[in-house]
């Protein structure tokens, strides 16, 4: 705006004045060439001029835009950039607003995640801490004492343990889906197996598993990575389901996709907690999954193995009258 502003005042004040005094030279007739070289002159260094001002005013945004990006190398994330001067450069502030949104929301997400990765890790060691300690402090401790104390420090180790596989699981599966172990598969079998596997798991909560499969369905998957989210959606619907309940597994497709359905008749999810199931270390009830074995990673490998085959995955809950998972997989995999 002040180049601009430069440029109009020496265009509608300094040339005016030099056009009257041109034209009172002229009209004299004296020295000609001579005026027509000062006109030439004064032409060429008010344009140069100009074109000077011309490139400071139109590179000006462009130097605000190096400097954040260097201030951003610095690891300092601003949270808007200025760059008004003409509808090109609003645009690309535009953009790298949005992109600097980004990177601040993963940096946040990075900065959350190591932090609960610490809590999580931290809180087993805790745990075995006050028992090594409450064991030192006592004197002629019976055997028995010995027993239980033991075998609570087993179950914090175990469970540091799985903290630890589903870390390493979640970060395998983040990389690129270049990892991605693509074969035609029998989804019908896929299930079968995990229902099997499962079953002493169910048997021993007293809950009943029931497979209902539509018709035979094969696709192009990831068996491992499939077997992992599937497996993940079961199992929970086991571990917080209530004694005599049910879970209903039920598959179906079409000529396009086919769905995988986890029904169970367990505690449900209060309706203001389904939004964050899927985040890494969500737990709607910590002190009930701690008492499981979870780790609040479950759902987010099973999502993320979800989106790796290019499907979508739904949920609805009633608190206290169980939850249903919905899955959706193209029958046919593409990059």
């Amino acid at each position: 705006m002040f180049a601009r502003l430069i440029i109009i005042v020496f265009l509608t004040g300094f040339v005016p004045i030099l056009s009257m005094f041109i034209g009172i030279k002229l009209s004299k007739g004296d020295y000609a060439n001579e005026v027509s070289s000062i006109i030439f002159i004064i032409s060429f260094i008010l344009l140069l001029v100009t074109s000077i001002l011309i490139a400071i005013w139109f590179t000006y945004p462009f130097k605000r835009l190096a400097t954040t990006i260097e201030t951003m190398g610095e690891g300092n994330f601003p949270k808007e950039i200025d760059l008004n001067g003409y509808i090109e450069t609003e645009d690309i502030a535009d953009a790298f607003e949005s992109l600097l949104a980004k990177i601040n929301k993963l940096d946040e997400s990075r900065s959350e995640f190591v932090s609960n990765v610490s809590h999580e890790l931290k809180t087993p060691l805790t745990g075995m801490k006050l028992i090594a300690d409450s064991l030192l402090m006592e004197e002629n401790v019976p055997n028995e004492t010995y027993r239980e104390f033991f075998k609570d420090m087993s179950t914090e180790i175990d469970r540091e343990n799985k903290i630890i596989n589903d870390l390493l699981t979640l970060v395998r599966i983040d990389k690129t889906n270049r990892e991605m172990n693509i074969s035609e598969v029998n989804i019908n079998e896929i299930i079968e197996l995990i229902m099997k596997r499962v079953r002493p798991i169910a048997n021993k909560k007293d809950v009943e598993l029931i497979l209902e499969s539509f018709r035979p369905v094969i696709a192009e998957v990831d068996e491992t990575k499939l077997t992992l989210a599937i497996s993940n959606l079961i199992e929970n619907g086991i571990k917080y389901n209530k004694d005599g309940g049910y879970v209903r597994v039920s598959l179906n497709a079409d000529h396009k996709f086919f769905y995988i359905k986890v029904v169970d008749s367990g505690i449900g999810i209060p309706e203001d907690k389904l939004e964050y199931i899927f985040d890494r270390f969500y737990r709607v009830d910590k002190a009930r999954t701690r008492e499981t074995g979870g780790t609040g990673l479950g759902l987010s490998i099973t999502k993320n193995i979800i989106m790796l085959h290019n499907g979508a995955i739904k949920v609805f809950s009633t608190e206290g009258d169980g939850t249903t998972f919905t899955v959706r997989i193209p029958l046919t995999y593409s990059r």
